[in-house]
């Protein structure tokens, strides 16, 4: 039974953030480590800061992150009430260089239309995600 929901950002065009990014730039190695850590958080009842911690310069978001294939990976987004966590971007990173490298100002600006009210949300299906790879 799943404590957690997670939401991702959809874009005017249709994109979905992290199915899209998912799709694009993860292997299919990396792709089941994410599917199975989503899996594994979503019935919890708190995160432990290992996976999960808030991000010191943008206040009210998070990350969730897992290394995979010695890569580590992160998805910005935030928690809302009734455990519901909002996806925004997927990234990786090595030291301070994020690809893409501009994951924080997405994060930031898909927050702010997203509040504003000028973005949309859908469901993140964990293992429907998966479903398009063969």
């Amino acid at each position: 039974m799943y404590r957690w929901r997670f939401l991702q950002f959809k874009s005017s065009m249709g994109r979905l953030a992290i199915h899209d990014w998912r799709k694009a730039k993860l292997s299919p190695s990396r792709c089941a480590i994410m599917d199975t850590l989503l899996d594994r958080i979503a019935k919890m009842q708190s995160w432990p800061i290992k996976i999960c911690g808030s991000l010191k310069n943008h206040p009210g978001c998070s990350e969730i992150r897992w290394t995979a294939e010695h890569v580590e990976h992160r998805i910005f987004g935030y928690i809302q009430s009734g455990n519901v966590f909002v996806m925004l971007v997927g990234c990786t990173h090595k030291g301070k260089v994020y690809d893409p490298p501009s994951a924080f100002d997405t994060m930031d600006d898909r927050k702010n239309a997203v509040e504003a009210g000028r973005a949309e949300l859908c469901d993140y299906d964990i293992w429907s995600s998966g479903e398009d790879e063969g």
